[in-house]
């Protein structure tokens, strides 16, 4: 599976639609439209669960429905009406001649507590942080007066193939749950919320990021340059404000620090709402 932060994949996917195919092993109660299920990816250890089946990403129909992120999203749903709330990939591929989808194969599990199996998850507005998010060793945190460790980051792919002529370029920003880590005794709603913080700034230059390549003509040609130039810039800036937030702040204990930087992180999401994944 590829690791979208600090590189930028070229992908071409060529028009097409996988059929969603593989027989359940057993028959379960489904779930709702909205229920959390969790994706694990093929290098990822999992065992346990109550297999709902396996699932194949096949086929050349016409359809958008390429990429792995759209994929992925159909799997999501399949899963939901097999009763799983866990999906493991086994096998990934990239596309290839005579099939420009990518390939995915996974199995189907249906799991008790799918949160806990939860490795990384992408901004949104619904999903603020928990101390359950922070799945990492604390003992890596080697600052005395850092209580805890947000690892978040955003990144990009390339996606040349959707439209003839035409290039799109996906931006993400995500949370990192076991690069993520908070001292057992500083597991505070201030901190919780200092950290989130750091969350949202990811997304706000995930979003800044978008804007920029939405007011470029991006075509298979010039795609990989402007977006790589793009990214490294936006990055760059990124990087400088994490490390302001986190000096004018002194790690989220000066208070005052905090509310100006909670109005100015919100005051940038607002601004930059259309341009939300």
């Amino acid at each position: 599976m590829r690791k979208i932060l600090y590189f930028l994949p070229l992908i071409c996917c060529f028009a097409c639609s996988p059929r969603l195919q593989g027989p359940a092993v057993a028959t379960l109660t489904p779930l709702s439209d909205t229920a959390f299920v969790v994706v694990l990816e093929e290098a990822d250890r999992f065992s346990g669960g109550q297999k709902a089946g396996t699932i194949h990403s096949a086929g050349n129909d016409i359809a958008p429905a390429c990429t792995y992120e759209d994929i992925i999203s159909r799997m999501q749903q399949t899963a939901r009406a097999r009763g799983a709330n866990l999906i493991k990939i086994t096998d990934y591929r990239t596309p290839r001649t005579g099939n420009n989808c990518e390939q995915i194969t996974a199995n189907l599990y249906r799991v008790d507590h799918p949160k806990a199996y939860e490795r990384k998850f992408t901004w949104h507005p619904e999903r603020t942080l928990s101390w359950e998010d922070y799945k990492g060793n604390p003992s890596t945190i080697r600052e005395a007066n850092v209580g805890a460790r947000t690892s978040c980051r955003f990144g990009i792919k390339i996606d040349t193939g959707s439209t003839p002529g035409k290039a799109r370029v996906i931006v993400t920003s995500e949370f990192i749950c076991y690069q993520s880590s908070v001292r057992p005794n500083q597991q505070t709603p201030a901190l919780l919320a200092h950290e989130q913080l750091h969350f949202d700034l990811c997304e706000a230059y995930a979003r800044s990021l978008r804007k920029t390549l939405a007011a470029t003509n991006l075509t298979p040609v010039n795609v990989a340059r402007i977006s790589k130039d793009a990214f490294l810039q936006t990055y760059e800036l990124y990087r400088e404000q994490q490390a302001l937030y986190d000096a004018e702040t002194e790690h989220g204990l000066n208070a005052e620090a905090q509310a100006r930087w909670k109005k100015k992180i919100t005051d940038a999401l607002t601004g930059l709402q259309a341009y939300q994944q």
